[in-house]
């Protein structure tokens, strides 16, 4: 009878202790849920393109709980699978989700791509983007037009989305090469050993121009689109490159959906600007959240031009979609009034958050205006 009781004794130890060890595992779920569940109901988001940094992970969380502290629930790293998935691990005791930054049409060194020079754009002088190099030497733009490209990017956008915990796959470059840069930019290169003065569209710029491209729009339309007097011009052929971009991503957001997460995008700073100086509709884009980069000081704009591209981004978006401004902080420099009141031109202006390129760029100074807003805006 004792050893009956003695035993009957342990097994309700054996119970409690099991509740006790369940409920301790369902609070800390709680706790994580809680955190994850509060940043994603803030009615404006702060967030950064970047990485951490790759210390030792105390250095990591020291700057993760930094960064959370501060208001920053988004991180957008440029990293492959496996740090991606570091970063994920470390982001949850923050309450930092992380987007998977991926880079579309240009494609840098990439080896596979190499080994494929049909897969790459072609401008009007039929240069391939594979050995010519506009502006900078990592600038390698695939053609939207090459199927080969297509499958290529589509995989790559597939085993970043399939990624467990994944806050979005983040679609960059995700255009033609600059036909035109913004004025400031123009005087930082070189055209042909003399000054790049882009008063109009240079054959060196106007890409799109692949044999597939040309061959789809002769039997629409009837003309090879190097023969037409208005070809840097002519509003169709321009449209119709610009749709070859828009169905790609349109079928990478599908991919994203169907893995479970989401699709989000730095694209240029308003619709009719990313039409005109990169063939980029993105107006029409079926994305979940669009970060337009409101770069001001590339297109000689002031702290109010972020306000008006972000007012013009978010005019056409859809019900379900969300916009949140982007802002380069080298070009606020040591003006903190005016990295404030971007914060703020952003918000009023109908933006759902504001991303800053990039994380480690900010200091404790920005840190500190960052937390006045949080609290401001979601207090």
């Amino acid at each position: 009878m004792k050893r009956l009781v003695k035993v009957l004794a342990i097994v309700v130890a054996s119970v409690l202790i099991g509740c006790v060890e369940k409920n301790e595992s369902k609070e800390t779920n709680s706790e994580k849920a809680i955190v994850e569940k509060e940043s994603s109901k803030k009615a404006f988001t702060f967030a950064a393109w970047g990485d951490p940094g790759k210390k030792d992970k105390a250095h990591q969380k020291e700057r993760l709980k930094q960064l959370s502290d501060a208001g920053i629930t988004d991180l957008l790293p440029n990293a492959g699978v496996k740090r991606l998935k570091e970063l994920i691990a470390l982001g949850k005791d923050y309450g930092i989700k992380i987007h998977a930054w991926h880079w579309m049409m240009n494609v840098g060194g990439a080896k596979e791509c190499q080994e494929h020079p049909e897969w790459f754009s072609v401008n009007s002088l039929g240069q391939n983007c594979k050995d010519f190099h506009p502006y900078v030497n990592y600038y390698k733009f695939l053609s939207p037009f090459s199927e080969g490209a297509r499958e290529y990017i589509k995989r790559g956008v597939r085993e970043k989305a399939k990624i467990e915990g994944i806050a979005s796959v983040h679609f960059d470059y995700i255009r033609y090469v600059d036909v035109i840069l913004g004025a400031d930019l123009q005087k930082k290169y070189k055209h042909n050993g003399g000054e790049l003065i882009q008063d109009r569209i240079l054959p060196e710029y106007d890409f799109g121009y692949h044999p597939v491209a040309r061959q789809q729009f002769k039997d629409k339309f009837g003309i090879d689109p190097l023969e037409m007097d208005d070809k840097e011009e002519n509003p169709a052929w321009q449209q119709f490159r610009m749709n070859a971009i828009s169905s790609l991503v349109d079928e990478c957001v599908d991919i994203c959906h169907e893995e479970g997460t989401k699709a989000s995008a730095a694209v240029f700073p308003f619709p009719q600007l990313a039409r005109e100086y990169v063939r980029q509709d993105w107006g029409h884009w079926n994305l979940d959240t669009f970060f337009p980069m409101a770069y001001k000081k590339d297109h000689q704009g002031n702290v109010d031009w972020v306000g008006f591209a972000t007012k013009e981004g978010v005019r056409d978006l859809n019900p379900n979609q969300d916009l949140v401004t982007g802002i380069l902080i080298g070009h606020y420099g040591k003006n903190l009034k005016d990295f404030e009141q971007a914060i703020v031109e952003a918000h009023d202006n109908g933006a759902k958050g504001i991303a800053f390129f990039t994380a480690n760029a900010l200091t404790d100074d920005h840190l500190a205006i960052i937390k006045k807003y949080d609290d401001k805006y979601n207090k």
